[in-house]
């Protein structure tokens, strides 16, 4: 059975631990390809979610190493800054939708 990995920046993780889930803090300034690829071979987990700002630094050619393989399945989380705030980010949907036909849309709620 895969695990499931939760990699958030620096002090961000301390709600994903209490909750009983491994996670591993990262600087944010820094490029996490090798991490992932490394965490790929490893072959243990078979999810990953990450901070969408660090996601956001992997390199396109280690993201298209990663996709190529299909595991760990990578899913990007926005985490709130400050406590009862709500950071608006992109929806994974609609990232998804814009690659797969090029073009932004906007999906109401």
């Amino acid at each position: 059975m895969s695990d499931l990995l939760i990699i958030t920046g620096q002090g961000a993780s301390l709600g994903f631990q209490t909750a009983g889930l491994e996670t591993l803090e990262v600087d944010g300034k820094t490029d996490i390809s090798s991490l992932l690829l490394g965490l790929q071979a490893g072959a243990r987990y078979g999810l990953i979610a990450i901070e969408e700002p660090l996601l956001e630094k992997v390199s396109t050619n280690a993201m298209k190493r990663l996709r190529k393989k299909g595991l760990p399945v990578i899913i990007p989380i926005n985490l709130p800054v400050k406590w009862g705030e709500a950071e608006a980010g992109e929806s994974p949907v609609v990232r998804l939708i814009r690659r797969a036909i090029g073009y932004q849309i906007k999906l109401k709620r």
